[in-house]
């Protein structure tokens, strides 16, 4: 009987994790938006792809690093956290990222050399890669919020931080600071959020190496860690080979386009955020494992869905009226955008799946299908970016998507057996018809940024008409189901004590 408490306690945690993020994210991303609007019309195109460039050096290359997969391996466990645990984890990544900070001083002119961006990009590289040691000051107060699905406090560092960040850059790029304002920016996020966090959730910290809390974490960060390897390299053929062969503007136009197409995956980053730990905690209990990834897909796909099939008929006028001011600025990345939006369907499934695997112990099935990803986007990224330009990544993100989706789909069923189609069919048939309703509406009216606006709304109103008119009574369920998990919070707290025992210990 207590299991069966605690598991009602956990999945109502995990909506109203869910619920959380999601609202008050959506909130955060506006704001967001509006920076990104007015940092793209203040910043040269030439000035976003250096920032893309010094990002990838600092945040993807060096900060790989700095981690050896203890934080996930945190999160994934079913035992609970001890303080030798956190102690370990903290000081192994402490003398990662302390080490990779003098490497980086010495290799910032070199590095800076080879993308050439002069004098300039040594001291970016280097004021950049500070805000790697203050980050991992983060690490032991978010693996403990996020194992107890406290997202209604983790989420408050992210505000401060989105907030901070915006204002400054904004402000500095208005001021005409140019790439110094993006990195500057950086760098006061890191520290705020920081201490923020560590404010919100204090622990003891300590530095101590536990050979075998090391052993034990190392079991399953491992193949993580090799998995984030492979995503670096796959991830990353923008600011290598494009900024070698076409130069900063070129990377600065698929920057932005990722921009804009992964504005829709936030509400997948923001439930997989929540539900890799709910998953690890029940990863036991198949038959509800199953209902919860088909109710993940099922919830995600509603909002996600009529975004990505939105975005695709009013790109052209994003980048024309939004992101500049009726000129063609940004018009060259157009090609680019719509094909990562059409190769972003399958994301809500593959990111879902991937993310259940691992909270089920297999980091190795993923590890796998990683390796593929990478081949094929280095095999088909490379002779596709030689013939049609920076288009080109877009081109093989596109085909590997919708080749690989089957065996994702298929490593998921033979792991636990999900029902794919019947969790997105719904919402995808709402968000076709919207789409005919919206291409006729933009081709009527769509002139400037007003009316660009009014083409968005019909839209909207169209879409939520027609799902309503299709999947009125589950919807209507799911409501009262979702407003009741949020009304437990008496129950909850009764509860409290038996989740989060843990906490108590660190």
């Amino acid at each position: 009987m207590a299991e069966s408490i605690d598991l009602e306690h956990l999945k109502s945690r995990a909506f109203k994790g869910v619920f959380t993020l999601t609202f008050r994210r959506l909130i955060l991303k506006v704001f967001d938006t509006v920076a990104v609007i007015f940092l793209a019309r203040a910043l040269s195109t030439s000035a976003y792809g250096i920032f893309g460039i010094v990002s990838f050096i600092v945040f993807t290359f060096l900060s790989f690093f700095s981690d050896v997969g203890f934080g996930a391996a945190l999160i994934q466990k079913k035992e609970e956290i001890t303080q030798e645990d956190a102690e370990t984890t903290f000081t192994i990544q402490q003398l990662l990222v302390t080490a990779l900070l003098a490497a980086a001083w010495i290799a910032a002119p070199y590095l800076a050399g080879a993308y050439n961006l002069g004098a300039q990009g040594v001291w970016l590289i280097r004021v950049l890669s500070l805000s790697l040691f203050v980050t991992s000051f983060k690490t032991i107060p978010s693996i403990m919020l996020e194992r107890q699905l406290k997202f209604d406090i983790l989420i408050i560092p992210d505000i401060v931080e989105s907030l901070t960040y915006d204002a400054i850059a904004v402000v500095m790029a208005l001021s005409g600071y140019g790439v110094w304002s993006l990195v500057i920016a950086v760098v006061v996020r890191s520290v705020v959020g920081a201490v923020t966090l560590n404010l919100l959730r204090p622990w003891k910290i300590g530095w101590h190496i536990s050979r075998t809390s090391a052993h034990e974490l190392l079991h399953f960060g491992v193949p993580y860690q090799l998995n984030s390897a492979l995503s670096l390299l796959k991830d990353n053929i923008t600011p290598t080979v494009i900024a070698f062969w076409f130069g900063p503007a070129a990377v600065g136009f698929v920057t932005l386009a990722e921009n804009i197409a992964t504005r829709p995956m936030e509400i997948i980053d923001i439930v997989s955020r929540v539900m890799f730990p709910a998953y690890s905690r029940i990863q036991h209990d198949k038959p509800r494992i199953k209902r919860w990834i088909e109710k993940s897909v099922s919830f995600m796909a509603y909002i996600y869905m009529p975004m990505i099939a939105g975005l695709l008929i009013v790109a052209p006028g994003i980048l024309q009226y939004l992101y500049a001011d009726k000129s063609a600025k940004w018009l060259p990345a157009l090609p680019t955008l719509l094909l990562f939006l059409a190769g972003a369907f399958p994301i809500i499934v593959t990111t879902t799946y991937t993310n259940a695997l691992y909270a089920l112990g297999r980091p190795k099935i993923v590890l796998l299908f990683m390796v593929v990803y990478t081949a094929m986007t280095w095999g088909l990224g490379l002779p596709l970016i030689h013939r049609y330009g920076f288009v080109g990544i877009a081109i093989a993100g596109l085909i590997i998507t919708y080749t690989t989706l089957p065996f994702v789909v298929y490593a998921m069923n033979r792991v636990v057996h999900v029902e794919t189609w019947n969790s997105v069919k719904k919402p995808l048939y709402a968000a076709l018809v919207m789409s005919a309703v919206t291409y006729l509406a933009n081709r009527v009216i769509t002139h400037d940024l007003v009316t660009l606006v009014a083409t968005v709304v019909i839209g909207v109103v169209t879409y939520t008409l027609v799902i309503l008119a299709i999947d009125r009574e589950r919807i209507r369920v799911e409501f009262v189901n979702w407003w009741g998990m949020i009304g437990k919070s008496n129950k909850a707290a009764e509860l409290e004590a038996t989740l989060e025992k843990e906490e108590h210990r660190i």
